[in-house]
């Protein structure tokens, strides 16, 4: 797909793929149309890019390849990407968010917290992710908005906020280590999970997940052993200790991961 003007790479967008549809073309010819308007020099495409990335069904491999073209031109399309933050669709909003992600600009953290505890999980799920690419020295900021959602929704939510946590290393460390104290106790044992994610990054927090070892909740005790068991020789001493606990389980535990 060669030689085309901008008007015809956006007339590709608008055809179908559909079969039996008239002018319809293939994902790969659309794809290839929205991937040439990204490489574009002129910012004059974007109101056109724009417009076809909001009409785009999510998920796409059209829709994914929308985004990419929208980060090559996002000096003139951040106006617009940031209004979809706040647009009640919330495939707009998720849209936005991985524009955002993709661009990763510390500018853009304020307007992308508060998206971290959107009603729609799909939204918060992008957000997580925008967040933790944005944070850059605004690192504080962002672990706040990040620690506020633990202990959130089901395990695909709360594995996607480890993931933003862990993007982050031993700089997420000292907020997760305050979490374990939290009077919620899905709180505490999903911050003793992220830290044991960390791995040896979360050494810090050797003492206080041996502390949490003895939690009254079953759960929260085991996801404490489990995490200094991820830790490294930091944890060593804590699991010996440990491997001679009065819970059985706990005590087994610790003794796996000294074996």
């Amino acid at each position: 797909m060669t030689n085309h003007t901008t008007e015809e790479l956006l007339a590709i967008l608008d055809q179908p793929t559909s079969e039996g549809t008239t002018g319809m073309r293939t994902e790969t010819e659309r794809r290839q149309a929205a991937m040439q308007l990204g490489m574009l020099k002129d910012p004059a495409v974007v109101p056109g890019l724009l417009q076809r990335l909001r009409a785009e069904v999510p998920g796409c491999g059209v829709h994914e390849t929308l985004t990419w073209a929208t980060v090559q031109h996002i000096d003139t399309a951040l106006p617009a990407v940031l209004a979809m933050l706040n647009d009640a669709d919330p495939h707009l909003r998720r849209t936005g968010a991985h524009i955002l992600s993709k661009v990763a600009d510390p500018a853009h953290l304020d307007h992308l917290t508060p998206l971290v505890a959107d009603d729609d999980v799909d939204v918060a799920l992008k957000a997580y992710r925008a967040v933790a690419h944005s944070g850059g020295e605004q690192v504080a900021k962002a672990l706040d908005a990040l620690t506020g959602r633990l202990g959130d929704g089901d395990a695909l939510q709360r594995d996607a906020l480890t993931a933003a946590f862990h993007r982050f290393g031993e700089q997420a460390a000292p907020a997760l280590v305050a979490a374990l104290a939290d009077t919620d106790a899905e709180v505490r044992e999903h911050a003793a999970d992220a830290l044991g994610h960390l791995g040896e990054d979360a050494a810090i927090a050797a003492d206080a997940l041996a502390e949490l070892a003895g939690d009254p909740v079953d759960s929260v005790r085991l996801s404490a052993v489990s995490a200094l068991g991820q830790l490294g020789e930091a944890a060593t001493p804590a699991l010996e200790r440990l491997a001679a606990s009065e819970d059985m389980v706990v005590a087994a535990v610790a003794k796996r991961f000294l074996a």
